[in-house]
């Protein structure tokens, strides 16, 4: 707990943070949107 108070408290630990979530969002976001094509392209062919 004490080490997310530290992280928590300077403009560099919420910054990280940020980064990190929008990171990992941007990067579900394109994973399911290339299974979606890929499962599209299979069902044309």
């Amino acid at each position: 707990m004490e080490l997310w108070k530290q992280l928590l408290s300077d403009d560099v630990g919420r910054l990280s943070i940020i980064v990190i979530t929008v990171t990992t969002i941007i990067v579900g976001v394109c994973i399911s949107y290339f299974i979606k094509k890929a499962k599209s392209r299979d069902d044309q062919q």
